[in-house]
């Protein structure tokens, strides 16, 4: 299973033309605010679309310009959790996850949400409102949220940005534990440079909306392949450098 992109977009002045494919891995798009990674995702997700190019994923093509094919949303099975946590307020815990399964009966339903709550660590929160739970407990629940459907890929958009430190590498160890649990290929756009050399398979650095370093971790800290990006890791990450 893997998912393969080639996409050029062009928006007031910015282009972004990336390539880049994944197998069922954690992969992080990582590199400085405003290079791309975020419009990456939601040409995946179908919440935009690309001037050119074309997406695959399992040998199915999402999209492609020159085919002529481009699915709508809805039939892209992906989840997507975006950078603010967006939580109905006026709904429970059990109701927010819920919303995010469209068919089946109520028994079968209850029976997904049920699991949910088990997968998720959540139990004891199904009657809670957002306001009345933690940013870390949200943020399980956002998850969730995006996972009750099985999608085939789950796209984060910076999705620990506004949480403590102790609150994220609890994160970054949930979304190890998803990866497991689910067998779900994870598309993570970060700027933490702690959080992608933690957590990647493989790394994807942006630059400019462009793609200019691809690798593991330890290839992408330890050995950057240009000049450029010798010099972004060497003013960015000193601390990560002297540790090679």
């Amino acid at each position: 299973m893997g998912l393969a992109i080639r996409l050029k977009k062009r928006v007031e002045g910015f282009l972004l033309d990336v390539e880049w494919d994944m197998n069922n891995e954690l992969l992080v798009l990582f590199g400085h605010s405003g290079s791309g990674k975020s419009m990456t995702l939601q040409l995946i997700a179908g919440l935009a679309d690309p001037d050119e190019g074309c997406i695959c994923f399992n040998k199915k093509m999402l999209f492609d310009d020159f085919l002529k094919i481009n699915l709508p949303p809805q039939r892209r099975s992906v989840g997507y959790v975006f950078q603010d946590r967006v939580l109905f307020p006026h709904m429970t815990a059990r109701e927010n996850i819920g919303y995010g399964l469209k068919i089946g009966n109520k028994k079968e339903r209850d029976k997904k949400i049920d699991e949910m709550f088990k997968l998720l660590y959540l139990e004891g929160l199904e009657n809670k409102y957002p306001g009345q739970i933690s940013g870390g407990e949200k943020q399980r629940v956002t998850l969730a949220r995006a996972l009750i459907g099985r999608p085939e890929v789950l796209l984060l958009d910076e999705p620990f940005s506004a949480l403590d430190n102790a609150l994220r590498i609890e994160m970054r160890d949930l979304l190890r534990d998803i990866k497991y649990r689910f067998n779900v290929p994870i598309v993570l756009v970060s700027h933490d440079m702690l959080e992608a050399y933690s957590i990647a398979d493989k790394i994807v650095l942006y630059s400019q909306g462009r793609v200019a370093h691809v690798g593991t971790p330890q290839e992408i800290f330890s050995n950057p392949l240009s000049s450029e990006v010798d010099l972004y890791m060497a003013l960015n990450f000193p601390l990560l450098l002297s540790r090679f």
